[in-house]
């Protein structure tokens, strides 16, 4: 039979075996607790890592202010630096410019329609040029004396030749440079039988004006009434290098020079 001191023993053996077989499995549980922890706080880790590459990439834009337009205006590029100016060049700029083309004058622009009638290809087209040439030549009389120059015609309408020769004498003594008007009044002179007149003012005519064609004309014409055979053609051909669709199929120019060579045998 054990005594009471053996039992007492061994009962204090059995509570220290006890409580250290306690502590080792509070301290097998403690580490499977913190094991467990560990895996928990991984497995979260490892999802929000998933949910970070799942997301989309985008890029975050300040959200617009209620209200406010939207912008529309383009970036404004940046405006280069001035090239530099090297010193040659500024030596040409400070150069002064060639002059202005000079301003045609009214005869400057007679003499280029004059010239245009000398090519011209077609009879219209000539006759068109004819007039506007005219219609310049006449520009330049003031209004006394386009009035004389009317009544002149009236006259020579009314057969009073020469009171038409008298108002555009009168017409001339106002405007002498007009070649137009020494060419109408030689008109009126052949219409009163004033060759020689009408000869003179011819000249007096084309000395002022020598591309009018018109006055070449009158002149083959005033020659023809003199029986002047080679004066109208040499006339009549000044008047051909001025305005060559005037005679196109040359049956003047060859009766002319009948007239003033006579038959070809």
């Amino acid at each position: 039979m054990p005594s009471p001191a053996s039992s007492g023993w061994r009962l204090t053996h059995d509570m220290r075996a006890t409580r250290f077989s306690a502590r080792r499995r509070n301290g097998f549980l403690h580490l499977r607790s913190r094991f467990l922890i560990l895996l928990m706080a991984g497995s979260c880790l490892l999802a929000s890592a998933g949910q970070i590459v799942a997301a989309p990439t985008s890029t975050a834009h300040p959200p617009a202010s209620a209200g406010s337009a939207p912008s529309s205006a383009p970036a404004k590029a940046a405006t280069p630096p001035p090239a530099a100016t090297s010193p040659q060049q500024s030596s040409h700029d400070n150069k002064p410019s060639a002059p202005s083309a000079k301003k045609l004058t009214h005869q400057d622009r007679i003499g280029l329609l004059a010239d245009q009638l000398a090519h011209a290809k077609t009879p219209e087209e000539a006759h068109t040029l004819e007039d506007m040439l005219e219609t310049l030549r006449s520009a330049g009389l003031s209004p006394t004396t386009q009035l004389l120059l009317r009544r002149a015609q009236k006259d020579v309408s009314a057969e009073k030749p020469d009171n038409a020769v008298d108002d555009m004498g009168d017409a001339i003594a106002l405007q002498p440079d007009q070649a137009i008007l020494w060419r109408s009044r030689a008109q009126m002179r052949l219409v009163a039988g004033d060759l020689a007149g009408a000869v003179q003012d011819l000249g007096a005519a084309l000395q002022r004006d020598p591309k009018d064609a018109q006055s070449w004309n009158l002149l083959t014409t005033v020659e023809e009434h003199r029986n002047d055979g080679q004066a109208a053609l040499k006339a009549w051909q000044k008047m051909l290098d001025l305005n060559p669709m005037a005679d196109k199929n040359h049956k003047r120019m060859d009766a002319l020079r009948i007239k003033a060579f006579g038959q070809p045998t």
